[in-house]
Formats: structure tokens, sequence, C-alpha cells
């Protein structure tokens, strides 16, 4: 009797045993989990950029890799980002000017360094065409949020930039460039290169007078040898990319265009996102998808609002068969 109350208690020793072990673990493991999701919203709270070039002078027509170090603010990489628009990290370059654009992701090159994006640096290469200051826009996004960012480049040489010149035409012919392959364009587009004529056509329908604060409505129609295109195709993820940038220079703003639902315009003044949701992917994260066809046109809307008067620069992005199509357009914005 004694010998089976003996093995009794050690059983029951032995169960306590295991149980306080395995709460230990647990606690253990909750609190490891706990410091790592403090560390992650911390991570994804901030974001700060470093830009280091190679050459460090950059000089006009020599190609030139440009790493971006991003980190949070303890200084740690900052590489928690998500697949968006087709692309987790996108470069815009503009010219001070407002004469050249690129448009241009680490994806888009086969020298892509993984490795060195686990340090939280991202690698582009762009050849810069006339010498000057341009600005460079980063977008990217995380789980929490989406963060972009701007600095400035200095090229030199003897090709210098023109003036800004304010065209503040509502109707132009427009120039396809072949893209390289998945929605792939790494050169430099400058809306002067090409005088000749073009069976491209846009014409935009906006407003008279813009004034700081208020939702903008802009429609681009797009025709080819005189007539309309219905079978303008998604681009990024996207019907249409814009960068918008004033005469100062002092930021991009990086946004999309809508495809009108059966041609209701009016629908979607009314809801600015009713052709263009976020949606969470499980293979992606974070994408923008909307009900996009995967044919449309031949309109295409922007809304989008301005903070401060002056003249703007709004460089288009959009995609027809395998040409990539640069419609830009100035407007003047008013208090």
């Amino acid at each position: 009797m004694q010998s089976r109350n003996s093995t009794f208690f050690n059983f029951r020793f032995a169960i306590t045993i295991a149980v306080t072990f395995l709460c230990v673990i647990n606690f253990g493991f909750s609190e490891e989990h706990d410091k790592h999701a403090t560390h992650q919203a911390a991570k994804t709270a901030k974001l700060n950029v470093k830009l280091h070039t190679e050459p460090k002078t950059i000089k006009v027509g020599e190609s030139t890799s440009l790493m971006f170090h991003l980190t949070d603010e303890k200084g740690e990489p900052f590489t928690d980002l998500m697949i968006h628009h087709d692309r987790t990290l996108h470069v815009l370059i503009v010219s001070e000017n407002l004469q050249i654009l690129g448009h241009v992701h680490p994806e888009d090159f086969e020298s892509r360094d993984m490795l060195a994006e686990l340090e939280g640096v991202y690698t582009v290469h762009f050849t810069f065409p006339m010498a000057g200051r341009y600005i460079l826009a980063l977008d990217v996004m995380t789980a929490d949020a989406e963060f972009s960012k701007h600095l400035y480049v200095d090229v030199e040489g003897e090709n210098k930039m023109q003036e800004i010149t304010h065209d503040l035409r509502t109707e132009k012919d427009i120039f396809g460039y072949k893209e390289e392959g998945g929605d792939r364009f790494t050169k430099a587009v400058s809306i002067r290169d090409k005088m000749d004529t073009s069976p491209y056509h846009v014409k935009i329908e906006v407003s008279e007078q813009i004034k700081v604060g208020e939702m903008v409505h802009i429609k681009y129609h797009f025709s080819l040898d005189g007539k309309p295109i219905n079978d303008l195709v998604p681009f990024l993820d996207a019907p249409m990319h814009f960068a918008i940038v004033n005469t100062h220079l002092d930021g991009i703003l990086h946004t999309h265009g809508t495809v009108p639902m059966n041609g209701d315009t009016d629908k979607m003044k009314n809801d600015p996102h009713a052709a263009h949701k976020m949606k969470k992917s499980v293979k992606t994260g974070h994408q923008h998808q909307g009900p996009t066809p995967e044919k449309f046109g031949p309109t295409v809307m922007l809304m989008t609002t301005f903070k401060k008067p002056g003249h703007y620069q709004i460089f288009g992005q959009l995609k027809h068969k395998d040409q990539i199509l640069f419609p830009t357009f100035m407007v003047k914005v008013e208090k």
C-alpha cells in the first residue's frame, strides 16, 4: 500500500514539474513575443533614409547606383516592406525644371542585392540625362502604414537643363516607349525629347479654377489615330500612375488613377476609392487592387488635392499594349 502511495506521489510530482516547466516556457515565449510585437510597432513607426551613390559625384550620361539605406527610429534596418503596386520600393525621379521623369524599383534590375536588402539597403540604377538638381521620392509600405520620403541630388555636366516652361495646354500628342518587360521602364523620359508627330493623343478635362484644399477631378481621354483607345492595360497594378510636383520642388505626391465604372464618373466623384480599393493578399501583403479590368479606356480619372498655391507638373504613366505612355500636364493652383 505504501509503495502504491509512493508511486502515486512521484507521478503527481512529475506532472507538477512538467506543467511548471511548460508554464515557464510559455511565459518566456509570450514575453519574447510581446517584445517582438513592441519592436515591430516601433520599427514601423518612423522611417529614416540615407542615400549613398556610386560614383559619389553624379555626372550626366553615366549610370549611377542609388543606394537607399532605410532605418527605423532606433537605427535598425528597416526591412518589413510589403509589395505594393507590384514592387517593394518605388523611386520617382524628377528634374528641377519639371521636364524629366524616372520611375524605378530594385526589382527592375538583374543585379538586385537581396542580402543587402536584409540590412535595409535598397539599390536602383539611373542615368541622369541633364545637369542640375533632381528630387528623388521614395515610397514604401509596411503592414502598418505607407511611408514617403524625398531627397535631392545634384548632377554635374555640360548638358544643362533648360528653364521651367509654364505650359497650361489641356491637349497634347504623347509618345510611347516600349517597355523592357514585366512593367519595367528604367530610362529617363524627357517630355521635350520627341518633338515630331505621334499617333497617340490625350485631352484632359479640368476645372478652370483649382483652389488649395479642394478635391480636383481631372479626366484624361486617350486616342490613337483619332479613335478612342479602349484597350489600355494596368501598369504596376494601377490604371495610371501620377507624380505631382510643384515648381518649388518641395515634394512629390505619388498617386494613382481610377477607371470610371461603366462610364459613371459621378459615382467616382462621390467615392474617390470606388474603383481603387485596397485589400490584403496572402502571398504579397498589401496590394492596391480594385476592380480595374484587364482592359479599359478611353478615360482615366485623377482625383487629388493641392496643399499650396502655385504651378504643378502632373506626370502620368500608363500602358497600352507594350507601350508606356507619359502624358504630362501643368496646372495652376490658387489660394
